[in-house]
């Protein structure tokens, strides 16, 4: 499975003077965070997040600062392996890695592919055969799961992490009073356009109204589809729940029984017309590819997304989510990327500096120039992706407790469900039951059969 809740932003170079910078931006968005009541006891996610405030201080504090070379670690030859995720992340762990070994040429940095959701698997994988880490990227909403199975370790330079990041960047590392991590990038996802087909002034302001040009989008131009979505997980399904300020994971019964859920479902169920009539079993790359191809008007897609948009030489703009019909906005889950130390790495120390590294002024501006995401550190980034700024106003976070990854397996097969003639109600009522350990063993056996075949995918 690949949600690619993956996390990253640029470095805004030729900004107007009169344009919102992202510091302003991020500092009024934490704002509205802080005013949300909190949906737990701990702090935030891929998949992939609400955000519990551990300090009054305001975020304008948030200084970054250039990196400082570490004089204790070790100064015998050892190589570091980091798990990250391709199409961006992988390019920038290798350039910070040969940069790192300028710094210190005894330490090599080892790169390996593995996507961000498919960390806690093999890490939990005792027959895996990946190469195991000794520094991986993981979501901050699966720390609950990747603490309660001990497989990392408490960050050691927590005045680095609390004077360089950004408000919500800094406080989805801590889990209780502990820090786990070092934040390298925050998210959520948007509408990406292709201006081909459609023009700003002319993007439906509505799901409802998306809907309906889509139909005739599809009709005017058969073998394209006026929208799309990873329809294959509750990371976006979530969207279209959100009618009414509906957050999951929140509330009575996840916030998945209410009226808003259920609208949402509704609408999932009127998609199945516009969508691909074989959506259910796309892979990743197959949403993405609908519209780099040019055969999709709209797509929803987070920065890591930019990379490949800008690869493709597509003609595209970012804007915020539609609203409802009802006036209501649409509120996106939102992320932090992490790089976390494995708890059994060989060199700790040295993975955690790498980490703290990353961190850094220069490499946020790098990981920023080069995956198109959002960083964690208070840097200036390119204006193109405002519509990820905007989005950021509407947005929420997942909590990190280990019942969070029970949210995720379920989220991945309820467009199957439905689309197979599942009754929706019955969808969410059965979630509420997998979430609460009370579903039924062949409801059970369905989630894992589900699982098996996205991680061979």
């Amino acid at each position: 499975m690949d949600v690619n809740t993956g996390f990253d932003f640029f470095t805004r170079h030729c900004a107007k003077e009169d344009h919102m910078k992202y510091k302003r931006s991020v500092s009024v968005f934490l704002a509205v965070l802080a005013l949300i009541p909190a949906m737990m006891t701990a702090g935030c996610s891929e998949g992939s997040h609400i955000i519990t405030q551990h300090t009054s201080r305001p975020d304008g504090t948030a200084t970054s600062k250039p990196y400082a070379t570490n004089s204790s670690l070790t100064k015998d030859d050892i190589t570091l392996t980091v798990w990250e995720s391709k199409d961006g992340p992988d390019e920038f762990i290798r350039k910070a890695g040969d940069s790192f070994h300028e710094l210190y040429p005894n330490i090599t940095i080892e790169y390996v592919n593995v996507e961000i959701p498919d960390a806690i698997i093999n890490l939990k994988d005792k027959n895996s055969t990946v190469k195991r880490p000794d520094l991986f990227a993981s979501p901050c909403d699966m720390a609950g799961e990747l603490i309660a199975n001990d497989l990392i370790l408490p960050t050691i330079d927590t005045s680095f992490v609390n004077t360089v990041a950004m408000t919500f960047a800094r406080d989805s590392v801590m889990y209780g009073d502990t820090m786990y991590g070092y934040p390298v990038s925050c998210e959520t996802y948007a509408l990406f356009y292709n201006k081909k087909f459609v023009d700003l002034n002319d993007i439906p302001s509505t799901w409802e109204g998306m809907i309906g040009w889509s139909k005739g989008f599809n009709t005017l131009y058969p073998g394209k589809y006026g929208f799309i979505f990873h329809a294959d997980t509750v990371y976006y399904l979530a969207m279209l729940m959100s009618r009414d300020g509906n957050k999951l994971m929140s509330g009575n019964d996840y916030g998945l029984l209410n009226e808003s859920a259920k609208y949402g479902m509704d609408l999932l169920g009127q998609m199945q017309e516009i969508l691909p009539q074989n959506v259910t079993d796309f892979e990743y790359d197959d949403y993405d590819d609908l519209f780099l191809n040019g055969d999709a008007a709209f797509l929803v897609n987070g920065p890591w997304f930019v990379s490949k948009a800008d690869a493709s030489g597509i003609d595209y703009g970012i804007v915020n989510l539609p609203s409802f019909e009802s006036g209501s906005n649409t509120y996106s889950i939102a992320g932090v990327r992490v790089m976390y130390v494995y708890s059994k790495s060989e060199h700790p120390k040295e993975a955690d500096e790498f980490a703290r590294y990353l961190l850094s002024e220069d490499m946020q501006r790098l990981r920023v120039k080069m995956t198109g995401t959002l960083p964690a550190a208070n840097v200036d980034i390119d204006e193109k992706l405002d519509g990820f700024v905007n989005q950021l106003a509407f947005s929420y976070a997942m909590p990190n407790t280990p019942q969070t990854a029970r949210f995720w397996e379920y989220g991945i097969t309820v467009t199957k469900n439905v689309y197979a003639g599942k009754d929706p109600d019955e969808e969410l009522k059965d979630y509420v039951d997998y979430l609460n350990g009370t579903d039924t063993p062949d409801n059970e056996s369905n989630i894992t059969d589900s699982l098996d075949s996205s991680n061979t995918e």
